[in-house]
């Protein structure tokens, strides 16, 4: 595991952590299910941009305790300094503070809540 205090951590390092997190999950989702290879790098892809990540976040919100509304918001408004032409400003940001809410849960050890996220949205 990851030796962060979630709290005190940069919410950057926390998406960068979370980013992977994310795509390993989604991966093991749809191998889980039996999807071929031919299938599965688009699958996988629909899942883990910018633009599903700020849906995703949006569909979880209110389930979110104050410590993770609080990880969430310092996250999207962590200082980042390029933009992908793919999604708008909002939903990049948005898709940064979920890859941080991924991120923590990881080194928290919740990775069952990760699971429930994954259902949630793709179940």
């Amino acid at each position: 595991m990851v030796n962060l205090d979630v709290r005190e951590a940069n919410g950057l390092v926390l998406a960068y952590l979370g980013d992977s997190v994310w795509e390993l999950s989604i991966r093991t989702y749809f191998i889980n299910k039996g999807y071929n290879i031919k299938n599965l790098n688009r699958l996988v892809k629909e899942h883990v941009n910018a633009q599903a990540q700020s849906k995703y976040l949006k569909n979880i919100i209110d389930e979110l305790d104050e410590d993770k509304l609080t990880l969430v918001n310092r996250s999207k408004n962590s200082n980042i300094k390029t933009f992908p032409k793919s999604c708008s400003v909002m939903e990049y940001k948005e898709a940064t503070a979920f890859e941080a809410l991924i991120g923590a849960l990881y080194v928290e050890g919740k990775i069952e809540e990760i699971n429930k996220i994954v259902e949630k949205n793709l179940g």
